[in-house]
């Protein structure tokens, strides 16, 4: 574990220490499906169109604003 802490090139980052609250892990949840509806669109042929469906009711759910 000590080469993941000593080594300034690894991308290695040590978890958080406390918990998020209910709001910013809703955020996170949020920017986490968003990005990851994004790059399913971007990729050759559409993506995954089930997941991407789920995903955007997950989001409907979530009540995104912007």
């Amino acid at each position: 574990m000590d080469f993941y802490k000593n080594n300034p090139t690894n991308l290695h980052h040590a978890p958080r220490t406390r918990k998020l609250s209910k709001k910013q892990r809703r955020d996170e949840i949020r920017e986490n499906l968003e990005v990851t509806l994004k790059s399913e669109s971007a990729k050759v042929g559409g993506g995954n169109k089930e997941l991407m469906a789920k995903f955007q009711l997950r989001l409907d759910k979530l009540g995104v604003k912007k």
